[in-house]
């Protein structure tokens, strides 16, 4: 399936106008680097409550039913934490996007590189990711190491996919829609590298309620069938920040046989494995995403005001 052809006329549309001016602020920002988006990541923290209260509202939701345990201030200065990290997220997104250049400044170490060893006879590697806040930094920073083809959602607006594929072109083969499940399979099948992140909740199509920090989210059962019909081997990939500016990429295999025959096991270790990376440092992951927002009986009620 084709990637489908931006207009020109859509992209400079008046009422795109606006979002240009974002853009345009947003290389202006992050232009002088990583000590600059470590200053401005409490200001746009700030802004975000101001400008994106919903999503500010998402956050705290699902931190309280996930971290239940957590007496109020603690909850208080975890949603801080985490929109301080999602702030620096925003803006690390931007700077690998629109200055590949700077990447080659950031310190990373990496974990288990060697789990990305493709034999001359093997099938390609599914790589299972999960929606940190690094997610696009440590992502081209491995693919200029170990190359490999992303999928991804297409987005709406056209001028933010048009910007998002430019972004992520200075790094990676291929980016695959994620509906385009033949060509996740075709170049899996060809012994190439994909990565997928099925941690988010895109409705009961396709997926099975399995538990989440205890409580049944709907969770995507593509990964489960993309390995079985390629055979695939199927790695996970995490990545966090540090409070010295730089960044850790480790690659680990399942810890017990993934694939099964069994949608809901197959997810059920997913979500395991996500749970555990985000107790390592739960204000990176991107809670502010509705992940309970679909339950087995229709769309869930939680996030209302």
């Amino acid at each position: 399936m084709p990637i489908r052809q931006i207009k020109p006329a859509q992209l400079f549309h008046p009422r795109h106008w606006f979002l240009w001016l974002g853009i345009a602020l947003a290389w202006l920002l992050t232009l002088s680097g990583a000590r600059s988006r470590r200053f401005l990541r409490y200001g746009l923290a700030n802004l975000m409550r101001v400008t994106t209260p919903r999503r500010v509202h998402i956050a705290k939701i699902n931190l309280e039913r996930c971290f239940p345990e957590l007496d109020p201030l603690r909850q208080r200065q975890l949603l801080n934490a985490t929109l301080v990290s999602t702030a620096e997220g925003l803006l690390e997104t931007a700077a690998t996007w629109l200055h590949p250049k700077q990447l080659q400044d950031i310190p990373i170490r990496y974990k288990g590189l060697e789990h990305l060893e493709i034999g001359p006879r093997d099938n390609g590697i599914l790589i299972l990711g999960m929606h940190l806040s690094t997610l696009d930094l440590a992502g081209a920073a491995l693919a200029q190491k170990v190359p490999f083809d992303v999928m991804y959602k297409r987005n709406r607006n056209p001028v933010f996919e048009w910007l998002m594929r430019r972004g992520r072109g200075h790094y990676f083969a291929e980016s695959i829609e994620q509906t385009n499940i033949r060509g996740v399979i075709r170049n899996l099948r060809a012994g190439q590298r994909v990565w997928y992140a099925p941690d988010q909740d895109y409705g009961p199509d396709n997926a099975v309620f399995v538990p989440f920090f205890g409580y049944p989210a709907a969770t995507l059962t593509a990964a489960n069938r993309i390995a079985r019909i390629t055979q695939a081997k199927v790695v996970f990939m995490r990545h966090y920040r540090f409070e010295d500016g730089s960044y850790e990429v480790e690659i680990f295999p399942p810890d017990e046989v993934f694939p099964t025959q069994s949608d809901e096991q197959d997810a059920t270790l997913i979500n395991r494995h996500v749970e555990a990376t985000i107790r390592k440092a739960p204000e990176q992951y991107w809670w502010v995403h509705r992940r309970f927002k679909s339950t087995p009986t229709g769309r869930s009620s939680l996030y209302e005001q």
